[in-house]
């Protein structure tokens, strides 16, 4: 992304899929995902780099450790009136969806050594070597 100030705060950042005018101060980019998230988007960040600012400052304060651990500081309790029972929570019930499981993406060990044999009697297979050689590899 190629990064090119306007004014102090303000920067046009000519993306790869959008061009956007980013301005640092108020914390807003066209592609509209800095000002509703609050955490830089990679415009805002391309902007902030350029011109030196570490990462960290372009986020909002209320992402920061000071704001958690403000929200726990004091006890909470429930409401008053309210009935507080003690019930176990269970996790949901899952189906299987319809037709075929998709493979696993990680193959077991007993097919991958398999492919390993399968590729090296297709070597030795090439290279004219007797037959009763080739199955003596296989069982190694």
């Amino acid at each position: 992304m190629t990064v090119q100030p306007i004014d102090g705060w303000r920067f046009f950042v000519k993306g790869e899929k959008m061009d956007c005018v980013v301005d640092l101060e108020h914390g807003k980019c066209d592609c509209g995902v800095y000002a509703v998230e609050k955490i830089p988007c990679s415009h805002a960040i391309a902007a902030g780099t350029s011109t030196g600012l570490h990462i960290s400052t372009l986020v909002c304060l209320v992402y920061s450790k000071d704001f958690l651990f403000a929200g726990y500081s004091e006890n909470i309790y429930p409401c008053v009136g309210q009935q507080v029972e003690e019930h176990t929570c269970f996790p949901p019930d899952v189906k299987r969806g319809p037709g075929t499981q998709k493979k696993s993406r990680w193959q077991s060990c007993y097919k991958r050594s398999l492919l390993r044999r399968l590729s090296r009697l297709l070597i030795v297979k090439s290279s004219n070597i007797p037959d009763d050689l080739t199955v003596s590899l296989l069982r190694k």
